[in-house]
């Protein structure tokens, strides 16, 4: 069950409904007071519209055994702990540098009102090239390398330890530094995915590392507290970064996260119906630029829409429709239905695979807000990398000897 739920089509799908799913809010409650938008319902065209064009580029992968055989991890876990060490020391560096460049920990600046979420990203924006972005693509990357840690020490019946405990607690760390909840989120699907195409059971998973009985109560204990543990963190996180001192909940958090996409998308599609503002192939592809020349080169030769919510994007159709319009969102869910079925199909039986399609599973899990594959520092970099790391070490002694 667990590997047909993170299969990209079901993914999608439920990212679709996210997407769509403020209609039936605003239907109950009436539109967002806080914003001047009307409906034109054209994005609920657009969002069928793009996954049946997904789904049918899925559907020209031919369909292949779900099974995992063997060795996943063929590296040695003590030369992947190693590894581990050294992209810890790495990202503890830049965590200190960019406490440097925001003069506290954002986090506990947020408590002891030192520094406001405005003053973060005006620090961020004159924050040396790339900077935190590479720190960002090292704390995916550790995602990835600490997913192999668990699945390899089950893979040899080993017991967890305080090294793995650390490492997750750096992660974690890292993608909270600036008080946004989306690094976390990514580690938690990571872990999940990973362990459900691996073992189609996680929680069974982490229980057996974990030395834990494993029956049903437990598992379901553990859903349920995780849950409302995640919810909990998505509204306390809100209460530091924004309006200290105002309760903020946690399910009210997901549901403005949920309306702002579609309110954008809303608005782009009053302005310009279901064609392209203008047929423009390098708008959708500018966030595949360093943030740097985004902001200083893009937005400077490219009329942008204007958005009734600015500090956040039209969701996965937003700026293909903006550029290429009807076409080319058909052209690109096809292309990226394609790619996420090839990546599933074959993260059953490669490392580099899975390490791969896990931030695809979040992109198409989080398609509501977001596009990750046209984002240079969440998937194509971490993909790189992750490819680098499974042709370089992750190889048995006999593909070294056959090579």
């Amino acid at each position: 069950m667990w590997r047909k739920i993170f299969s990209p089509e079901l993914l999608l799908l439920i990212g679709t409904f996210q997407a769509l799913s403020p209609y039936i809010l605003w239907a109950i409650q009436g539109l967002n007071p806080n914003y001047q938008y009307q409906l034109t319902y054209l994005p609920i065209f657009i969002w069928i519209f793009g996954y049946i064009c997904f789904c049918l580029g899925a559907k020209i992968m031919k369909n292949k055994k779900l099974n995992s055989y063997g060795d996943f991890v063929k590296i040695d876990i003590s030369r992947l702990k190693f590894i581990i060490s050294i992209i810890l020391f790495v990202i503890i560096v830049q965590i200190f540098r960019a406490t440097q460049i925001y003069g506290t920990l954002p986090l506990y600046g947020y408590i002891t009102g030192d520094i406001d979420v405005n003053t973060v990203n005006e620090l961020q924006q004159n924050s040396g090239f790339g900077e935190l972005g590479m720190l960002s693509v090292n704390l995916f990357f550790l995602g990835g390398l600490l997913l192999s840690l668990i699945i390899k020490s089950i893979e040899i019946n080993q017991e967890i330890n305080w090294f793995f405990l650390f490492a997750s607690t750096i992660e974690i760390l890292g993608t909270l530094i600036s008080g946004k909840r989306q690094g976390m989120l990514i580690y938690i699907i990571y872990i999940l995915c990973g362990l459900s195409i691996r073992f189609n059971e996680p929680l069974t998973a982490l229980l057996k590392i974990l030395k834990l009985p494993n029956n049903k109560i437990l598992r379901l204990i553990i859903l349920i507290l995780g849950f409302v543990l995640l919810v909990f963190a998505v509204g306390f996180i809100s209460f530091l970064r924004v309006d200290k001192g105002v309760e903020h909940s946690g399910i009210n958090e997901i549901m403005n996260y949920l309306q702002f996409p579609l309110i954008n998308l809303e608005s782009q599609c009053q302005q310009i119906g279901l064609n392209p503002y203008k047929f423009n192939f390098v708008y959708p592809l500018i966030n595949l630029l360093p943030f740097k020349l985004f902001d200083t080169f893009a937005l400077a030769n490219i009329d942008l829409p204007f958005r009734p919510e600015p500090t956040i994007g039209a969701g996965f159709y937003g700026t293909i429709h903006w550029g290429l319009g009807i076409i080319g969102i058909a052209l690109c869910s096809f292309l990226f239905g394609s790619v996420s079925k090839y990546f599933y199909q074959n993260s059953f039986k490669r490392l580099s695979h899975l390490l791969i399609y896990c931030p695809i599973s979040w992109t198409l899990l989080s398609a509501h807000t977001y596009n990750h594959f046209l984002n240079l520092i969440f998937i194509p970099i971490p993909a790189i990398l992750f490819w680098l790391f499974c042709q370089i070490f992750n190889r048995s002694s006999l593909d070294l000897y056959k090579s």
